[in-house]
């Protein structure tokens, strides 16, 4: 997505006084649709700050169409679960305004920040955070390794606490993460 592209992407590497930068790690999981007839189903935000997991926010989403077997299975997330939810859409002054204007951070933004992006757009909202990828910035940091997935590093590092491919789980592994290459980088 062309505005994505013109976001600033960090370099885990390059940041200024890690200690006192906040940055909010977010995780959608969705209907597994492309483009406009992407739907979040799940979404997490949790704050890092002062070099520790802050605060969270999580909500199941309402969806326009029952959900693909794949993306069930995959999540554990089902129709029923979702009945009564309400849309994202209706979450996103909530999100925009959790986030504030901490780094956003995201492994494989590439994925994530457009549908954020892409419901701003839907909402006449010009957001443009600056980005940190989590993914990307883990091939920088662990050069070598087999595989950069979440679920790859969440088992080499111990990330997980709870079921991958899950929003909240997930967004509590990245932060992790991101802690883990912060302070890496900073023994350099």
């Amino acid at each position: 997505m062309t505005l994505y592209s013109s976001l600033e992407r960090l370099d885990v590497r390059r940041l200024p006084d890690t200690g006192s930068l906040r940055f909010t790690v977010i995780d959608f999981e969705t209907n597994g649709a492309f483009g406009s007839e992407t739907e979040v189903i799940e979404f997490a935000a949790v704050k890092v700050a002062f070099g520790e997991l802050r605060s969270e926010a999580a909500s199941l989403c309402g969806a326009s169409a029952p959900l693909p077997l794949s993306i069930t299975r995959l999540t554990g997330i089902t129709d029923r679960m979702l009945i009564g939810k309400p849309r994202f859409e209706e979450f996103l002054e909530f999100f925009l305004g959790y986030i504030g204007g901490d780094i956003l951070v995201a492994h494989n933004a590439p994925f994530d920040v457009p549908i954020l992006l892409s419901y701003c757009a839907r909402a006449g909202l010009d957001y443009r955070p600056k980005v940190l990828c989590t993914l990307s910035n883990s091939r920088r940091v662990y050069p070598g390794l087999p595989s950069y997935s979440l679920g790859a590093l969440g088992e080499r590092f111990g990330l997980f606490d709870g079921r991958a491919h899950r929003a909240l789980a997930d967004s509590r592994a990245a932060a992790r993460l991101l802690l883990r290459m912060l302070g890496d980088v900073s023994a350099l």
